[in-house]
């Protein structure tokens, strides 16, 4: 894993599908990732190990030939069958998802500590055998913001000695040759001043290691977050397509990208004007609708009412409006005749042939005004029918589940005291050749 340089780790195929209601088959993320590439992105994690589909989407992508081009890679969830079924895989980067609070650690059935010394040695093992792993440290804001009580503060005294655990854990795998983590903000908890005493203590704490920023965005703080991260040393900065992921999703690629570019300085090798129109594909492929106001890829972002934009724009140059200018996302500018339209500029179009010299502007704002009531009554149908739709394509059911009976839960507990939910690798895994194990059919 080569270090030291930013890096766009898009992962719309998995956290992106984990939008409720959301999926992409096989031929569709195949489709993507070519996109992507095409786009100049080389880091795309494309799924989940032991979910058929994606394993399916995988092995397509290998037999295309797609890894060669770009950094394929694919989440493991905490399991040893899971772990078993990627050390006989043909996936090269594997994404191990470790839970580091126990809260989050429960739903798996383990404890922090459990995992650490269960888990230790498959990673020993998926090393021997070529693989590329990161640790995606899932929950790790929660952890770093519960006090002594189990509760959430924003004490920085509690975060910096949650901090220093946190380093102790991560200690353990980074001893057993992991060299690659992504700190993950699961909820949106963290404001960017505390993103930014995360990730500098850990990148002065691990100097050598590959440090990811995975910010969801429930605060709008996702784009903020990751570009902190970067601030403090983070280069391979997560996201996903048009915010999509679970709840408000994650930081958007388009905007990274922007940022980096037109903010920041740093040319990242990727064409933003073909990101923005990848971007409209899935709008159309996952059937959710981007803002028309979404920054870098709305498609209202260059369209011009008010004069004083304009008139600068004319008599000196785009950037002075266009901190993202239309050129280089590949859009054009329009100019939009409404109530804010001024004489000064309405005259300058007509001077220049735009607008005849038999029109007038009066009568024209008139007419806009008539033509936007007139859509208005059909764009509130056309709102309410597509979320009335979204609604009725999902299988909902309630989240509030009856209470069982105390006989089903006593079993349940005698059921987890006795059974061990890890399997530890036999010694037949270390001599084992791996051979692929997705089916391409």
């Amino acid at each position: 894993m080569e270090k030291n340089s930013v890096k766009i780790f898009d992962v719309t195929l998995r956290e992106g599908e984990q939008t409720p209601g959301l999926f992409f088959s096989p031929t569709e993320k195949v489709y993507l990732v070519k996109r992507m590439i095409e786009a100049g992105i080389r880091h795309i994690e494309v799924g989940v190990v032991g979910i058929p589909e994606d394993e399916v989407a995988f092995g397509a992508m290998m037999e295309q030939g797609l890894n060669e081009e770009a950094e394929i890679s694919m989440t493991l969830l905490p399991c040893a069958e899971l772990c078993d079924k990627a050390l006989n895989s043909d996936i090269k980067y594997l994404n191990i998802v470790f839970p580091v609070t126990d809260c989050l650690a429960e739903t798996f059935k383990f404890t922090v500590e459990s995992y650490i010394k269960y888990h230790i040695p498959w990673i020993e093992i998926l090393r021997q055998t070529g693989k590329q792993i990161r640790m995606a440290l899932a929950d790790a804001s929660r952890f770093v913001l519960l006090n002594p009580g189990q509760k959430i503060t924003h004490d920085k005294s509690v975060i910096e000695k949650n901090l220093a655990h946190l380093i102790d854990i991560i200690k353990s795998f980074h001893e057993h040759g992991v060299e690659g983590f992504i700190f993950t903000d699961t909820v949106g908890l963290l404001a960017p001043s505390e993103v930014s005493l995360c990730i500098n203590r850990l990148c002065r704490e691990f100097p050598e290691v590959e440090w990811g920023a995975h910010f969801h965005n429930d605060f709008g703080l996702a784009t903020a977050n990751t570009l902190t991260a970067y601030e403090q040393g983070a280069t391979l900065l997560q996201g996903s397509f048009n915010f999509l992921g679970e709840r408000c999703g994650i930081a958007s690629p388009a905007e990274i990208i922007a940022a980096l570019r037109y903010l920041y300085g740093v040319e990242v090798d990727i064409d933003l004007a073909k990101i923005r129109r990848l971007a409209y594909e899935i709008e159309e492929m996952a059937g959710m609708v981007i803002n028309e106001r979404q920054p870098v890829i709305g498609r209202g972002l260059y369209w011009y009412e008010t004069a004083t934009p304009v008139l600068t724009m004319l008599n000196q140059e785009a950037g002075i409006f266009e901190t993202v200018p239309a050129e280089g996302a590949g859009a054009e500018r329009k100019i939009l005749i409404g109530k804010h339209t001024s004489r000064k500029l309405f005259k300058l179009y007509q001077d220049r042939g735009v607008i005849g010299q038999d029109h007038e502007l009066k009568a024209l704002k008139e007419q806009a005004i008539r033509r936007r009531a007139g859509k208005r009554s059909e764009l509130k149908k056309i709102i309410q029918n597509y979320h009335d739709a979204v609604e009725e394509s999902c299988c909902l059911l309630p989240v509030s589940l009856p209470t069982p009976s105390s006989a089903a839960v006593a079993s349940e507990e005698t059921a987890f005291e006795t059974e061990n939910p890890f399997n530890e690798p036999s010694k037949k895994a270390f001599t084992r050749k791996a051979a692929p194990v997705i089916n391409n059919a």
